[in-house]
């Protein structure tokens, strides 16, 4: 069953109950990325576009393309670009990871943002499209890095966001793909919690060097923090 999400400013975005539904995680990393008016981005493993949706409303970017391996949420990310205004600057491309640099341009992107399966191994267990989006069953980590590297242009930046037991696999992927990273903050739940999640910007081509941040999600009262509120603002 299809739901609309309020985005703000008379702005929304389809859900499915049935289907994959996005994150706080997708959220976090469409609004933390950089990128501006000149911008053609790529989101791989897209979804139902709601990093596309965010980075065209929010940060104005040029262009948007979303890869998506499953039909359904292809077909729904294309109705939120519709949905928003959206259908001549947003282009959801549905097929695998794997290979998609020669179909969707090589150098071509000035930004390349993913919210990738988290776990790198099979549960064993068929989940329908929630567990496969979470879950490495066909391409892993190695194979969105790979694929952004080929479609970044030198100097361009790839923003991952994953689970922060994954740090080091992240890490090694970039650099095995000439992307240096740049940048990574930190997600917490609350202050004296591990971090759940972080965002890294890797960049092609660059020097070695890293800026560390941190974001809370909530103080130790338990209410929303004013980073996150001006986050999601």
């Amino acid at each position: 069953m299809e739901y609309a999400v309020d985005l703000g400013n008379g702005h929304s975005v389809l859900q499915d109950t049935d289907g994959y539904l996005f994150t706080q995680d997708s959220v976090v990393c469409a609004n933390l990325m950089r990128a501006g008016s000149r911008d053609r981005l790529l989101d791989l493993g897209c979804g139902t576009g709601i990093m596309c949706v965010l980075a065209l409303l929010k940060k104005g970017v040029k262009e948007a393309v979303g890869l998506e391996i499953d039909p359904r949420a292809a077909a729904l990310a294309r109705k939120n670009a519709e949905r928003c205004g959206l259908s001549e600057k947003m282009r959801v491309v549905c097929r695998d990871v794997k290979g998609a640099a020669e179909e969707l341009g090589r150098e071509c992107f000035d930004k390349v943002v993913c919210n990738p399966p988290y776990f790198d191994f099979p549960d064993g267990t068929d989940g329908g499209a929630a567990a496969c989006a979470k879950r490495e069953n066909g391409a892993v980590l190695a194979d969105f890095v790979r694929t952004g590297a080929e479609c970044l242009r030198f100097g361009g930046d790839f923003t991952l966001v994953m689970r922060a037991e994954r740090l080091c696999d992240a890490v090694a992927a970039f650099r095995a793909c000439a992307l240096e990273p740049k940048t990574v903050t930190f997600v917490f739940p609350r202050p004296g919690a591990k971090a759940g999640a972080f965002v890294m910007t890797a960049r092609k081509g660059a020097k070695p060097g890293v800026i560390t941040d941190a974001l809370y999600v909530c103080n130790e009262s338990g209410e929303k923090t004013r980073e996150w509120e001006e986050l999601y603002r």
